[in-house]
């Protein structure tokens, strides 16, 4: 489940992609039996989604639900930085500074595998840090439903370097022990890049509907298939 994970996650299969057993198989080299275990896994994560006729396709999120989302997200955050700020320890700032730069360096190099990892180290340090045992499940499980925009900030020019200068000040409010700045500072990082997912949803949203949200067989252009070869597939 976890390489199909990552095959979703970084985006080699996107929202509205059709998954399709037989593919699958041979690209993981696994038994349909593990795929579609996989599967049913990805569905109760709500990564993946079964729609009637079609089968398996990456869940493509609404608007709305991004939203949704997104608020809990922000909320978890900032609720994340104002308890570093008061009950992290010193080792765990030090900690946080170093995934920092790590995700500095990760940027620099523009390897998107790279970035993935290093967003996911600093977030769970981030979370650890709070010191409150359930954040580091919750937010896992929302950047999991998030997970389609995690590089959207690549796409954006100045927007890597920026986002560092405003995790450097989250990390600042949280040295000086000041819950207040670190919390700002989480409210600036994610209206920041709210911004920047939410314009990349409405291209994903806008090209699905211009395709007639066509079902797409994975690892091929987005066009029209015949009846029959749908039928096949």
């Amino acid at each position: 489940m976890e390489r199909l994970s990552t095959l979703i996650i970084e985006g080699v299969y996107k929202p509205g992609d059709r998954l399709v057993e037989r593919e699958l198989c041979d690209r993981l080299g696994v038994s349909r039996t593990s795929i579609r275990e996989a599967l049913r896994q990805l569905e109760a994560e709500r990564l993946v989604q079964l729609i009637p006729n079609k089968g398996p396709v990456v869940r493509q999120l609404s608007k709305q639900e991004f939203l949704d989302l997104w608020e809990i997200r922000a909320t978890l955050e900032c609720l994340a930085a104002r308890r570093f700020a008061s009950q992290g320890t010193d080792q765990d700032i030090a900690m946080l500074e170093q995934r920092i730069h790590a995700l500095e360096a990760a940027l620099q190099q523009k390897d998107r595998h790279f970035v993935r990892v290093a967003k996911n180290d600093f977030f769970e340090c981030f979370m650890q840090g709070s010191g409150n045992l359930g954040l580091p499940d919750l937010l896992r499980q929302l950047n999991t439903q998030l997970s389609f925009m995690w590089a959207s900030s690549l796409r954006v020019p100045g927007r890597p370097t920026e986002s560092i200068r405003d995790l450097l000040a989250l990390l600042e409010g949280i040295k000086a022990r000041d819950s207040e700045a670190a919390h700002a500072a989480a409210v600036i990082y994610n209206m920041r890049a709210r911004k920047i997912a939410l314009a990349y949803l409405e291209e994903v949203l806008h090209a699905a509907k211009a395709d007639g949200q066509a079902p797409k067989k994975t690892g091929t252009r987005r066009t029209r298939a015949p009846a029959k070869k749908l039928q096949e597939a």
